[in-house]
């Protein structure tokens, strides 16, 4: 008996729309700072920043703070995107560290070019770099060009780790849903022509991990060995 494929789910699309932070300017309004702060996980908090923003002058009213991974590029951050809305020439946007504005040295850079044409200011309060002077400039290339250099290090480092692992065999990746057990009942019912749902109800899974265990022992999927055999 041949299992059908099972239909791939088309993952919905992630979508987002910029907060515009409360008290835009008007374009006749003076040039304004704005702070903004940013931490990756609910575990932690925005507060020191904040603190380090307001000691620095920048309004309360006028930090814009959220919780979001810095992997994420800027402009697809509600936060931060709805706050770059609103800058004009001749505002000023502050940060606690140049590494809450992003992880990624090349979307940093861009957002720093970006503000520099758009005659934005760019401050980082822990380095006391200003964008609007040229060493300030200079300083952000550098900081940026060490930040990647330190996750491709990170990257080298994890990938040496893999492959180390791999050469003790040890296994790697998630724990299968099956026991090797299961998996060999799952393709005796599926030899004896049951339907993958029934499958997957009397093994207490899903249609899809019962499809996947069949078509791993009978070496339907890249790299699986025809026969299951003990993890």
């Amino acid at each position: 008996m041949r299992v059908p494929p099972m239909p791939r789910k088309r993952l919905p699309t992630k979508t987002f729309k910029p907060v515009v932070p409360a008290g835009a300017p008007a374009p006749t309004d003076p040039p304004m700072t704005w702070g903004y702060a940013r931490v990756s996980t609910l575990e932690q908090t925005t507060a020191p920043q904040v603190d380090a923003l307001g000691s620095a002058g920048v309004p309360a009213a006028h930090v814009i703070s959220e919780q979001i991974s810095g992997a994420i590029p800027g402009a697809a951050r509600p936060g931060l995107a709805g706050l770059l809305s609103v800058l004009r020439r001749g505002d000023t946007l502050a940060a606690a560290r140049l590494d809450r504005l992003g992880r990624d040295p090349a979307d940093v850079l861009s957002l720093t070019r970006n503000l520099d044409r758009g005659g934005i200011r760019l401050r980082l309060l822990d380095l006391g770099a200003d964008t609007g002077t040229p060493s300030g400039r200079v300083l952000l290339a550098v900081l940026a060009a060490v930040a990647g250099w330190e996750r491709e290090i990170l990257i080298e480092r994890t990938r040496d780790g893999l492959s180390a692992a791999r050469s003790r065999g040890q296994a790697l990746g998630r724990r299968r849903s099956l026991s090797a057990p299961q998996r060999r009942h799952a393709v005796e019912l599926a030899t004896a022509g049951h339907s993958i749902r029934e499958i997957g109800r009397r093994l207490g899974c899903s249609a899809s991990i019962a499809h996947r265990a069949i078509m791993e022992g009978r070496g339907g999927v890249p790299g699986a060995v025809s026969e299951v055999v003990p993890s």
